[in-house]
């Protein structure tokens, strides 16, 4: 018989996609699936569309809830999941046809705790495959350190992954809302998993949507940012991880800093102590990050600078 899948869709406010993002997970070539949609409290129509095609589609189920963020829309919905394996959808993308199927193979025969597949970037007219830097299994504690390597495309979304995989520590604290909250969520399940398998075949269509919290950078602040590090510090120190680490990690903060959060106020202690570390020799880019962050407003200036020549040049990121 068959293994039922569960696929997790959180919704928040996604009225104008929602429809597209369930036909997706409805359309797929596995046939043992169910749908769990979470309304995080939307405040749009999203709560009566979720609950018009769960009346048409018994496979389809709606939780619906106060908006408490995305992961914990994340966690309502794996406590709803009927499944031994969970697939994470956002709302506003889409599964290829044969997603669970592939993913679901892999994960069996190769033993994973998750299956990574590859994604489709769609930004208005242009499309395109963005592909891992790895392929194959890799254990937890490679898994870890990969998480670290900013080539690491690993979201929650568009992945196949067996339910044990998710405890509840991975979650950040419920009252938190932070940047970045499935880079966190992944170092936490590193600790959980031990094989983890990339394959760079297409799984998922994302949407490159410029409202949404990943592209807007709304919960990105100094506050928020020092949060999201905080907890990353203690899961390392926690686990005799942070040491081994320790250079990859304050190359992910310089790069946060650099890329997320403006206006800077280097003065702030946690901030003055990333950009004044010297420990290291640090690959290019990082050395440049780090001497231009001295320079707030010229280090954003050149952020912008650079995107837009990238954008000009037709260079896919």
């Amino acid at each position: 018989m068959s293994p039922l899948v569960t696929i997790i869709i959180p919704a928040y406010n996604a009225a104008q996609f929602l429809r597209r993002s369930v036909a997706s997970a409805l359309a797929q070539t596995y046939p043992s699936i169910e749908v769990v949609i979470v309304d995080d409290g939307s405040t749009d129509e999203t709560g009566p569309i979720a609950d018009s095609l769960a009346a048409h589609d018994a496979r389809v189920r709606v939780v619906h809830q106060e908006n408490r963020g995305l992961a914990e829309a994340r966690r309502s919905g794996i406590k709803a999941a009927a499944a031994d394996y969970l697939v994470h959808l956002d709302a506003d993308d889409e599964l290829l046809p044969d997603a669970v199927a592939f993913l679901l193979e892999k994960c069996v025969s190769e033993q994973l705790d998750v299956a990574y597949g590859s994604f489709i970037k769609v930004m208005g007219d242009v499309t395109y495959e963005v592909p891992h830097p790895v392929e194959g299994v890799l254990t937890g504690d490679q898994y870890l350190h990969f998480l670290f390597d900013r080539r690491c495309m690993c979201a929650s979304w568009g992945n196949l992954f067996r339910r044990e995989a998710w405890h509840d520590d991975i979650f950040p604290p419920h009252d938190q809302v932070l940047p970045s909250e499935d880079v966190l969520m992944n170092i936490r399940m590193s600790a959980h998993v031990n094989r983890v398998g990339f394959y760079n075949k297409p799984v998922v269509k994302y949407y490159y949507v410029a409202t949404s919290l990943s592209i807007t950078n709304r919960l990105s602040s100094m506050d928020t940012w020092e949060a999201f590090f905080k907890l990353v510090d203690k899961n390392l120190e926690e686990r005799g991880k942070r040491e081994e680490l320790d250079k990859e990690l304050l190359c992910m903060k310089l790069d946060r800093l650099a890329f997320y959060i403006y206006p800077l106020d280097i003065k702030r202690p946690w901030i003055s102590k990333i950009v004044t570390d010297n420990r290291y020799q640090l690959q290019r880019r990082y050395a440049v990050l780090r001497f231009l962050l001295h320079y707030p407003k010229l280090c954003h200036w050149c952020v912008i600078a650079n995107r837009r020549m990238k954008k000009a040049l037709g260079i896919r990121h």
